[in-house]
């Protein structure tokens, strides 16, 4: 399960406002994608909205984290989790489950920014940098979790030497009134 989360700013009481997933199969395959966004009960910095460019009256559109906590349960199932740079996906993430008192949804844990820096040591190794390696980059100037989350797989995909998978790129699945 390769994820990113767009969040709220960095801090420690900042909170997620998307998520993009896409699960794999055992060859690396991909299977499906979940793409959420949420209200997160507080406003964006600053400088996380100009990265994200999700306003907060938009985000107030949508229902809280705790709405879909099931459903991100059940699409990760335990999975393992992969995420580029994951220290900082698995506290923004895991943090919106302990608040629920619920572990988090995945199991063991990869993180591409650590290969990445591994297999190609003294080279840049941000999400944009690695991405551009293997000849891809995001669509447009902001940072979208599903995008993220695909090119986080290229970069899977090519540090066990697999070619890049077609990216299917969806917008948002809830919004107003779900959950």
């Amino acid at each position: 399960m390769v994820f990113d989360t767009e969040t709220t700013g960095v801090g420690c009481g900042d909170r997620v406002v998307s998520l993009g997933a896409v699960r794999l199969d055992a060859a690396l395959e991909p299977e499906a994608t979940l793409h959420l966004a949420f209200a997160p009960g507080i406003p964006c910095h600053w400088g996380a909205a100009r990265v994200h460019g999700m306003s907060d009256a938009f985000l107030a559109l949508h229902p809280p984290f705790a709405a879909h906590a099931g459903e991100i349960a059940g699409f990760f199932a335990g999975a393992m989790g992969c995420a580029h740079n994951l220290a900082f996906d698995r506290r923004m993430l895991g943090g919106e489950f302990e608040r629920l008192h619920l572990p988090a949804p995945w199991g063991a844990e990869f993180c591409t920014l650590q290969a990445w820096r591994r297999a190609r040591p003294g080279r840049r190794a941000g999400l944009a940098h690695a991405a551009a390696a293997c000849g891809l980059g995001r669509e447009g100037t902001l940072h979208g979790a599903l995008e993220d989350a695909w090119l986080a797989v290229q970069i899977l995909r090519a540090l066990h030497g697999l070619p890049p998978a077609l990216m299917q790129l969806h917008g948002i699945t809830n919004g107003p009134g779900d959950g």
